[in-house]
C-alpha cells in the first residue's frame, strides 16, 4: 500500500504549504484518518518531512526543467514533483522507476491527470542528466546556501547579521535529516536504568544522556502504543528543553509558575525534579492547550500540576507569589527548524513583532517572583533580539533583579545553544534572581 503512503504525503504537504497547517498536527491527523500501516506511516513521514526540509532545493530542480514557474504550477502537481524528486535524489532504497511511475500515478489519484505527461517529462529529464542539482545562477553565499540547505536566502542573510558564518552553517546543516529523539524519564515512577530495560524489552533502542533523567531514543515506531508510555514512565522532550527545566532550579515543596506552559513538557520535568511535592501552576492562553497539559500530567501521575487558562501578558495579583517563575515565551522558533521545517519558510518580517510581546510577558511575570526567587526566561530561537537583548534590557531597568549564575549555563547566567551543540535544539535560557 505504498501508493496510499505517497498520496497521504501529498495531501499533508498541501495542507502544510498551502493552508499553513502545523506539520506534526497535519501528519498525525492524516495518518490516523487514512489508517496507514506502520510501514506506510514510516514512508509517509520520510516523504513529508523530507520534502518540507528540502523544499527550496527541490523547487530549484523543478525550475530548471519546467517552462512554467514553480509558483504557478497547480499545487497538487507541485507537491507530486517534490516528493518524487525527493525519492530520486535522497532515497536510495527506492528504485528510480518506482519513484517515477508512482509520481505519474499520483496525478490520477490527486485529480490532476492532465499533468501526467508533464510530471513524467520532468522526472525522466532529471534522471537522464544523472540526478545532478543544477548550478545556482545567482552569486552570493546566501543564494548558494538557499539551494544547498533549502533555507530562504533572506533568512540566511538575517542570521548572518547576528551570528557567525560558522554558526549559521552549523545550524543549517543540523536542520537537515531527522533530528535526534530525546525523552525525559518520569523519575517519580521509575529509574533511568529500569526504564532502559523496559524499553529494550519493548523493542526500542535507548541510551542515557549526560543530563540527569534524559535518554536518547532510536528504532521507535508508535511511541503512544508502548506500555511504558501508556503507564506514564516517560514523556518526549528535547534535551535543550530538559536543560531549561533543570535550570529553573526547583526543590520539592516549592510553588512554581509556568506562564506559557503548553504542551506542558517543561512543567512535567519540573514536577519530576520536585518529586511531585509542592505546587505548579501551568498556564496558557488557549483552552484547548490546557486540556493537553492536564491529559499529559494525568498520564504521568503528576498531581502537583494545576493547568489554568491565563494571559501571560497580564499580571494577576490574585495568583500570589512564587518561588520560581518560568517564561518560555512565544518566539520565531529558528532553533527547532530541524523538527518543524515549515518555520524557515515564514517571512522573517513576521518575527519583528515578537520582542515587544516577549518583553511584556517577562515584565508581567517578574511581579510573581518572591524575594530571593528565580525568574527564568527561555526561547527556542537563536536571534539575539529575542534573547540576550531582552534580558539585558530587562535587568537594566529592574534593579531588584540580578543575573543568577549556574554551573550548567554556557555563559554564567545564560545559555545560548545552537542546534548543533550536543545534537539538541537551538535554545536560549537565562536565569535572574529577585534581590531581597
Amino acid at each position: 500500500m505504498a501508493k496510499l503512503a505517497r498520496q497521504t504525503a501529498v495531501e499533508a504537504l498541501l495542507q502544510i504549504n498551502e493552508e499553513g497547517g502545523y506539520s506534526n498536527v497535519v501528519f498525525h491527523n492524516l495518518v490516523t484518518r487514512n489508517e496507514l500501516s506502520p510501514q506506510d506511516t514510516a514512508l509517509c513521514s520520510v516523504l513529508v518531512y523530507g520534502a518540507l526540509e528540502r523544499r527550496l532545493t527541490l523547487d530549484h530542480i523543478i525550475g530548471a526543467y519546467s517552462k512554467t514557474p514553480v509558483r504557478k504550477l497547480t499545487p497538487a502537481v507541485r507537491e507530486i514533483l517534490r516528493i518524487s524528486l525527493y525519492q530520486l535524489l535522497y532515497l536510495e532504497h527506492i528504485p528510480d522507476s518506482a519513484a517515477v511511475n508512482e509520481g505519474v500515478k499520483l496525478t490520477r489519484l490527486m485529480k490532476v491527470s492532465s499533468a501526467s505527461g508533464f510530471v513524467n517529462g520532468v522526472l525522466r529529464s532529471f534522471l537522464r542528466d544523472g540526478k545532478k542539482i543544477p548550478p545556482v545562477k545567482q552569486k552570493g553565499i546566501a543564494q548558494q546556501w538557499q539551494v544547498d540547505y533549502s533555507c530562504p536566502a533572506v533568512l540566511i542573510e538575517r542570521l548572518l547579521k547576528s551570528c557567525s558564518k560558522e554558526q549559521v552553517q552549523a545550524l543549517l546543516e543540523h536542520s537537515l535529516g531527522r533530528p535526534t529523539l530525546f525523552a525525559r524519564v518520569n523519575t517519580t515512577k521509575i529509574t533511568v536504568e529500569d526504564l532502559l530495560k523496559r524499553l529494550a524489552d519493548e523493542g526500542v533502542e535507548a541510551a542515557a544522556e549526560d543530563l540527569e533523567g534524559c535518554i536518547r531514543l532510536a528504532n521507535t515506531a508508535s511511541l503512544e502504543k508502548l506500555p511504558s508510555f501508556r503507564e506514564g514512565l516517560f514523556h518526549i522532550q528535547d534535551k535543550s528543553s530538559q536543560l531549561c527545566a533543570r535550570l529553573v532550579s526547583v526543590q520539592p515543596g516549592m510553588r512554581v509558575l509556568d506562564v506559557c506552559s503548553a504542551p506542558g513538557s517543561k512543567s512535567f520535568s519540573i514536577a519530576e525534579y520536585m518529586n511531585n511535592e509542592g505546587e505548579i501552576l501551568s498556564c496558557d492562553i488557549y483552552a484547548e492547550k490546557i486540556k493537553k497539559i492536564r491529559d499529559g500530567a494525568d498520564r504521568l501521575g503528576l498531581s502537583i500540576i494545576k493547568a489554568m487558562e491565563n494571559d501571560a501578558m497580564e499580571y494577576k495579583a490574585e495568583l500570589g507569589q512564587f518561588d520560581r517563575v518560568l517564561c518560555d515565551v512565544p518566539c520565531s522558533g529558528l532553533g527547532i527548524i530541524g523538527r518543524k521545517p515549515e518555520i524557515k519558510y515564514k517571512d522573517p518580517k513576521e518575527f519583528d513583532g515578537l520582542p515587544p510581546i516577549q518583553m511584556d510577558i517577562l515584565e508581567a511575570s517578574a511581579n510573581y517572583v518572591k524575594a530571593g526567587g528565580i525568574l527564568t526566561y527561555s526561547t527556542c530561537t537563536v536571534l539575539p533580539e529575542e534573547n540576550i537583548n531582552i534580558v539585558t534590557d530587562f535587568l537594566s531597568r529592574h534593579k531588584d533583579f540580578e543575573a543568577y549564575e549556574q554551573a550548567e549555563h554556557t555563559s554564567g547566567w545564560y545559555s545560548a545553544l545552537f542546534p548543533n551543540m550536543k545534537h539538541s535544539d537551538g535554545f536560549f535560557i537565562a536565569t535572574m534572581r529577585k534581590i531581597g
